[in-house]
């Protein structure tokens, strides 16, 4: 999956007058990121390949194949490859690594995006990280001290189901558009922008971070 065929310089636009848009109405300080994968997974192929075995090994018992002890460690070393290979296709991948371990992934991943962009620096504690990841068809909205203590983590939740929406449909410049809107409007709510306080300082640049991990 090729993260920069989703966000060409039209894409990338979008998400960032989005976010534009979305800190106009308050004092909150979003930054979005998408990665291609969140982990590379080796375990997948590891584990493609056991199968791959088992299964041959399996199949040979099962049709009762006249293999010499010497052919049947051929065919299945060869089932374990073609198991790796196989391990290597997205669906398969994710259905090896397993759900639990995918969440895992991008919890942690999106957890270090926060730190690299610097959204626990800014001045009211008020920065949002709004994160996919394409593999995994995962989402992650986290917001800094200031606005968790207000907001929680259920508080993304429209967001992040908004994201998820585009990831699965294969538009995830849409979802991180609507995401970042409806990120805005929540923002807006617990932390108004004062007209009266004159042009707000823009911390943190509007443009969306593309990255292939």
């Amino acid at each position: 999956m090729d993260v920069e065929r989703f966000f060409d310089e039209v894409a990338r636009a979008r998400v960032a007058a989005a976010v534009a848009r979305a800190e106009a109405l308050s004092r909150g300080q979003l930054v979005p990121v998408v990665v291609e994968k969140s982990d590379a997974y080796p375990e997948a192929r590891f584990r493609g390949g056991l199968l791959g075995a088992a299964l041959a090994t399996a199949a040979v018992l099962l049709l009762d194949l006249p293999l010499t002890l010497v052919e049947l460690p051929l065919v299945q070393v060869v089932a374990g490859l073609l198991g790796g290979l196989a391990a290597g296709w997205d669906p398969v991948e994710r259905a090896l690594v397993g759900r639990k371990a995918l969440d895992q992934a991008v919890a942690s991943r999106a957890l270090r995006a926060f730190h690299e962009q610097g959204l626990h620096k800014t001045a009211e504690g008020t920065g949002v990280l709004v994160f996919a990841s394409l593999f995994e068809r995962e989402a992650v909205v986290l917001g800094d001290h200031g606005i968790h203590a207000r907001m929680g983590e259920a508080g993304w939740s429209d967001a992040v189901e908004a994201l998820v929406a585009g990831l699965r449909r294969g538009a995830p410049a849409d979802g991180f558009v609507e995401a970042v809107a409806r990120c805005g409007a929540r923002l807006a709510e617990h932390f108004p922008r004062d007209p009266a306080a004159g042009k707000a300082v823009n911390e943190l640049a509007d443009e969306i971070r593309v990255s292939p991990e």
